[in-house]
């Protein structure tokens, strides 16, 4: 209240005027210390609310990758094997490209494949099976060939891609 509002006091509390008005303060207290707790809980309850709703899509969008991961991760095998074909058979046409239409298929998932000559090493997408030596500038720790391909969806190896190392 601002003090310019009157409250009705019926006559037989008139008596007790300063009491009367005193227990109306306290019960004003009370109320807007009762309505500031309800406001600070359904606040509190709104923003739990919300952090779930973000909490839950990104688990959602994380669920969705482990999924197509795990699909994947049965198909490499198939995968390998068609490029270990083509790597001793360079002139199949029909089995190039079955093996596109499938790398097109992953992609279209979002699955994406990575290694080739020439790459930066990078330790966390490759695995190095061995070293190769080499004195020309530059070629240190880049990749000379790759012996099976890493996929990934996003940030998120699936496999990391096996490889040999240019080193000094």
């Amino acid at each position: 209240m601002d003090g310019t509002e009157e409250e009705f006091v019926p006559e037989d509390e008139a008596v007790d005027g300063p009491s009367a008005l005193k227990k109306l303060r306290e019960k004003l207290k009370k109320a807007v210390e009762e309505k500031q707790e309800y406001l600070d809980g359904w606040q509190r309850a709104r923003a739990d609310f919300a952090n779930y709703k973000r909490e839950e899509a990104t688990l959602y969008v994380d669920r969705e990758d482990r999924i197509k991961a795990e699909f994947v991760e049965e198909l490499l095998p198939a995968l390998d094997s068609f490029e270990l074909s083509l790597r001793h058979t360079p002139d199949n046409k029909d089995l190039a490209m079955i093996y596109r239409q499938l790398l097109s298929a992953l992609k279209n998932l979002g699955v994406e494949q990575f290694g080739k000559a020439g790459e930066t090493f990078n330790p966390h997408t490759y695995e190095a099976l061995r070293e190769v030596a080499t004195e020309e500038v530059g070629k240190e720790h880049t990749i000379e060939s790759v012996e099976r391909s890493g996929y990934s969806i996003g940030d998120r190896v699936i496999r990391p891609a096996q490889v040999s190392v240019y080193t000094s």
